[in-house]
């Protein structure tokens, strides 16, 4: 077969593809129409453009500063009766567990432990009663009656003791199971899980019908909370 006659349309072909390729535009988008030339193909006036946008004024920066003043003088009183609210929760989480403590201490080592209340020094005093040794090594467990003088080193030791008087804007006060107030209560604790209370020091105990009550008052707020002692002697706080 012959070719010859197809050699002009070969060589033109070849001079076609020959010339050569067409960049593409400097900008990566389409092509933009004539009246967005000057503004899709200047990335240099688009750095400027959106540098001169970025930032705050002057002006705006000290409404700012000046908006967040008001806010945080509008919000600091809320803040300080919340802080004092917190210490007056605390100190009522404490009490509550101070006689959680005295009921297991008794339960546990197996002898009397008494918890008592002075408001005029606004402590809780824990002591507890010593285990009498007796021949051959057993020990018989001392009960709330057989102490006669709590305070005696000689009958009775120290465990802990909560200082209340020095807990800002918080004022207590126990309450008998009537809703009489008292300066001072004595509640003991067996080692049965009983318990005997007394609301003078040189009295007799006698066993806890309902409930003892020691309220926790915040003076500035009017905040109170309540810790119930029952006849169980199992302490709670009150909602």
């Amino acid at each position: 077969m012959k070719f010859h006659h197809l050699a002009p349309h070969v060589e033109g072909m070849q001079l076609a593809f020959a010339d050569p390729l067409v960049r593409p535009p400097s900008c990566s988008r389409p092509p933009p129409r004539d009246s967005d030339r000057s503004r899709a193909c200047a990335p240099g006036q688009r750095a400027l453009r959106r540098r001169g946008a970025r930032g705050f004024t002057l002006p705006e920066l000290l409404a700012v500063v000046v908006l967040i003043g008001i806010l945080a003088a509008a919000a600091s009183p809320s803040f300080v009766s919340g802080m004092r609210d917190r210490r007056v929760n605390r100190a009522a989480m404490e009490i509550s567990g101070i006689y959680r403590l005295a009921r297991y201490q008794a339960i546990g080592r197996g002898a009397a432990v008494l918890v008592r209340w002075t408001a005029s020094t606004g402590a809780f005093q824990v002591r507890q009663a010593h285990v009498d040794n007796i021949a051959a090594g057993s020990l018989i467990a001392t009960s709330c009656l057989s102490v006669t003088n709590w305070m005696d080193p000689a009958q009775t030791e120290p465990v802990t003791t909560l200082q209340t008087e020095g807990i800002e804007l918080a004022a207590m006060q126990l309450l008998d199971p009537t809703g009489a107030a008292s300066d001072n209560a004595d509640v003991c604790f067996t080692p049965r899980g009983r318990t005997f209370v007394r609301y003078n020091p040189a009295g007799t105990f006698a066993p806890l019908l309902g409930a003892l009550r020691v309220n926790v008052t915040n003076t500035r707020t009017g905040l109170l909370r309540s810790v119930f002692v029952p006849p169980n002697g199992v302490a709670r706080l009150g909602l």
